[in-house]
């Protein structure tokens, strides 16, 4: 097949086209990641990467209060004021944690002088965090705002807004010697790509100054996705962001450090298409859903295309990654590349099960998500432990866990097939 062809039959796919074009935009962001990425490890220590990795963990992981996971539900309602009563509704929440988030670091920081192993509290940035969080909030409500009208190009240049001003800012305060450089650019990189959406979108200003009554009844309405979700999405958020705290708190920065570039430049291709995939996905599956009452086709048409697409990446990954870590970033970071080899694995699985999950936001079995990203959680910090007290080994510890993942991935593709044939009642 010609690459002519290629892209006709693109062009000639809703679903693939909307899928290239969320991906586009990300692409060119995350080769602009791994361009500078040479750079940055020579600009800034091991232990830098390390400390950007615990902030940023902490603070996504926080994160997810932020909004009430109210966000998940722009989407449901066919009235466009409705859902920007949920928008405000995810603002006023968002700024109302960030202040609780503030006061809670004070205290912790200033006050008690809690002693803190992971150096999350020790540094002077952590007051940064909840700025990040609320600005994490908004950019998250106006993503999920722009795909109700599936104005997927719109995301697609806030996403690379976001990466490239991360990028350049942190080229530009390593270069200025900046200690901290790292996480005050993806807090900059954050609030360019948000303002970027939130004020070049005057449909959505006009509809939230006529939304100023009803906010609460539409609170309550959707009551089930903060009910739910909060504590689904903190257990999945805690499987994803608490390992780099983890291996913090049991081994050091150094290793952390390791661990964020390996992660960095392992999930890219999870980055890059994963997300995309799940956004087209559950669009196109609420749409046949209402029209066929079950979505089994597209589930197994797009359960094969992530399958294809997955296999050789994480093949050739497996293969070169310790190698190829030594090359690009020097010789120091031989020991990421033997890191990304191991989560090559769990990340295979998890690009193929990951986009299939927001059936379970369509079919609102959030209650049943929670019990098993909980499961999830509380397996993982074990496999994790377990590395630790049997051999006092990160490498054997991150064994563990790209074993608990795998397991996951394939009872949530369990789950989410017998929910695309609408089977959510044997479930």
């Amino acid at each position: 097949m010609s690459i002519k062809s290629i892209f006709n039959n693109i062009k000639s796919n809703p679903f693939l086209r909307n899928v290239a074009i969320l991906s586009s935009g990300t692409i060119i962001s995350q080769l602009i990641v791994i361009a500078t990425s040479p750079f940055l490890t020579r600009l800034y220590s091991v232990e830098a990467f390390g400390l950007l990795s615990v902030f940023s963990s902490f603070a996504v992981f926080f994160a997810v209060l932020s909004t009430g996971r109210y966000e998940l539900a722009l989407g449901l309602p066919d009235d466009n004021r409705k859902a920007a009563k949920i928008f405000k509704l995810i603002i006023y929440i968002g700024a109302c944690v960030s202040v609780l988030y503030l006061i809670l670091i004070f205290l912790l920081k200033d006050i008690i002088h809690i002693q803190d192993k992971t150096g999350f509290l020790t540094n002077n940035q952590v007051y940064l965090a909840p700025v990040y969080i609320f600005f994490g909030a908004l950019y998250s409500a106006l993503g999920y705002w722009n795909q109700r009208d599936k104005r997927y190009k719109r995301i697609t240049i806030a996403n690379a807004f976001q990466v490239i001003g991360t990028s350049i800012f942190s080229m530009l305060f390593g270069v200025l010697k900046f200690e901290n450089g790292l996480i005050l650019s993806l807090i900059l990189g954050i609030i360019i790509s948000s303002t970027f959406l939130l004020l070049t979108d005057k449909k959505l200003l006009d509809e939230l100054a006529d939304s100023n009554k009803g906010i609460l009844e539409v609170g309550k309405e959707y009551s089930s996705f903060p009910r739910y979700m909060i504590l689904s999405d903190l257990s999945l958020t805690a499987c994803q962001q608490f390992i780099p705290i983890l291996f913090s708190a049991l081994y050091n920065t150094t290793i952390v450090g390791f661990f964020s570039m390996a992660n960095r430049m392992i999930r890219l291709p999870n980055i890059v298409i994963t997300s995309s995939v799940g956004n087209v996905f559950r669009n196109d599956a609420i749409d046949e859903i209402r029209n066929q009452g079950n979505c089994e086709k597209l589930y197994n048409s797009t359960f094969k295309k992530l399958l294809l697409m997955s296999f050789p990446i994480y093949l050739i990954i497996f293969a070169v990654s310790p190698k190829l870590f030594s090359i690009i970033f020097g010789a120091k970071w031989e020991v990421a590349g033997y890191m990304a080899r191991i989560l090559s694995v769990a990340l295979f699985f998890e690009f193929i099960s990951a986009p299939l999950n927001t059936l379970f936001y369509i079919f609102e079995k959030q209650k049943i998500l929670m019990r098993l990203q909980m499961a999830n959680a509380i397996l993982i910090f074990i496999s994790i432990f377990l590395g630790y007290y049997l051999k006092n080994d990160y490498l054997l510890s991150l064994t563990f866990y790209m074993i608990v993942s795998v397991l996951s991935s394939l009872v949530f593709l369990y789950f989410t097939n017998n929910l695309s044939k609408n089977e959510g009642r044997k479930i």
